[in-house]
């Protein structure tokens, strides 16, 4: 699953059309009792760049992307990756949201 979008990198720069994954996502138990989803998200210029042996040189670091908490409902029967791209989806860094 992944998605692309255009980023907005701050400073009036804007990376166009790239490719967003999330990696990693899990669900975990705060102190309060309170449960988070918490995942992290990988930016590339396109899919050929994520695909390519030298990828982890090409990660475009955006830092209102990159890392969420959020609040999560144990209840729920939903994935935590589907749960993770809808909330990435409704980013406001990111525009011209598409799946991928």
């Amino acid at each position: 699953m992944a998605i692309t979008a255009n980023v907005d990198l701050g400073n009036g720069v804007t990376a166009s059309s790239c490719y967003l994954i999330v990696p990693t996502a899990y669900v975990k138990k705060m102190t309060d009792d309170s449960f988070k989803l918490i995942y992290d998200v990988e930016i590339y210029q396109n899919k050929s760049a994520r695909d390519s042996e030298g990828r982890f040189n090409k990660k475009i670091v955006c830092r209102e992307v990159d890392h969420h908490k959020i609040t999560y409902d144990p209840t729920t029967s939903d994935n935590p990756f589907k749960l993770a791209y809808a909330n990435l989806k409704s980013n406001g860094s990111l525009s011209s949201v598409a799946d991928a």
